[in-house]
């Protein structure tokens, strides 16, 4: 009898580590394939600059319903920036990882300046990152128009992002770099981040205290809840985030819940921030950005949460443009120094 009970707990364990490691494999397959990024531009993004720049093609926009479609060939002319000077400048952030930019100089500055970068699978080329920082530049601000590790012009770590956890000390050095080499003082230093860029964003006050204002077009709040939701999207059963979080730590040395969006919340202080979101967003929940806002205001935040109505991802800033830029253009006028 004791034979086959030792026999049989042998055999359980067996399985359990059988298990175990089978979901290890999965998920670090989860976390590989999920968490890709293009280290380059997307094709239909390659002819765009501060000058001139279109939206998505056909079945690629940024949200995944065939609606986007409406909006291929939209007109955008009148936000170009012909004529206004930029640069292409190289910044290292890390040991051999250096983030590509476009440092955009309006005629008439005001002397303030937003770092704007892009969403997750983009770059700094994408319309919906060079839209509002073309607004900002239509209103004096200097802008740092940036792509991610990763991305566009970027050095190549992986080929993965990392939920914002090393994007958000990336950019911690991104305003460094502004205080060192473009002489830019914090208080007038801003940070707006589109979608996946505004995950980063949420979490980069815990990271710096160079930057004054964050403004963020979507956001996540429930790390777990955003995941699963993630991993649903990319075809695979929702509980396999937690497989993946794990095989990200072990296999990659990746922490995705490293630096969390309540430490970003709580260490922003008295540092405003502004969401801007639609109620329609199929990539990042809306309700994911109410709670945001709640339990910001719960812990004292100075925050804004403002609601585009029957918007999808990212489309606000097309269904209600001028509103938009007035919403993002103010805030960075009266929270900047």
């Amino acid at each position: 009898m004791r034979k086959s009970i030792k026999i049989a707990a042998i055999s359980a364990g067996a399985l359990v580590v059988a298990l175990t490691a089978g979901g290890l494999a999965i998920g670090d397959y989860v976390y590989t394939s999920g968490t890709a990024v293009p280290c380059g531009i997307n094709t239909d993004d390659l002819d765009n600059s501060p000058e001139a720049f279109y939206t998505s093609t056909y079945n690629s926009g940024p949200y995944p319903s065939s609606s986007w479609n409406q909006w291929v060939g939209y007109d955008l002319s009148e936000w170009w920036l012909t004529g206004v000077p930029y640069d292409t400048v190289e910044i290292p952030v890390a040991q051999d990882v250096t983030l590509e930019a476009w440092w955009i100089t309006p005629l008439e500055t005001n002397n303030k300046t937003v770092i704007v970068t892009h969403g997750i699978g983009t770059s700094r080329r994408d319309f919906n990152a060079l839209l509002p920082a073309a607004m900002l530049v239509k209103s004096g601000f200097n802008v740092l128009l940036v792509d991610m590790r990763d991305t566009g012009g970027s050095t190549c770590t992986d080929g993965r992002h990392s939920a914002g956890q090393e994007e958000s000390s990336d950019f911690a050095e991104v305003a460094l770099w502004l205080k060192n080499q473009k002489g830019v003082p914090a208080r007038s230093i801003g940070m707006f981040g589109v979608s996946g860029g505004a995950i980063m964003t949420s979490l980069l006050p815990a990271k710096t205290e160079d930057v004054s204002a964050f403004a963020m077009e979507g956001t996540i709040f429930d790390f777990s809840k955003a995941a699963t939701a993630e991993v649903e999207f990319q075809g695979f059963p929702g509980f396999l985030w937690q497989f993946a979080e794990v095989s990200a730590n072990l296999f990659h040395g990746v922490d995705l819940g490293e630096t969390s969006t309540k430490t970003g919340i709580e260490k922003a202080g008295n540092r405003p921030m502004l969401i801007l979101h639609g109620d329609q967003d199929e990539r990042l929940d809306y309700q994911s950005s109410v709670d945001f806002y709640n339990y910001a205001k719960s812990v004292g935040a100075n925050i804004e949460l403002e609601r585009f109505v029957d918007a999808n991802h990212t489309e606000g800033m097309l269904t209600e443009t001028d509103r938009y830029a007035e919403l993002l253009t103010v805030f960075f006028d009266r929270n900047l120094g």
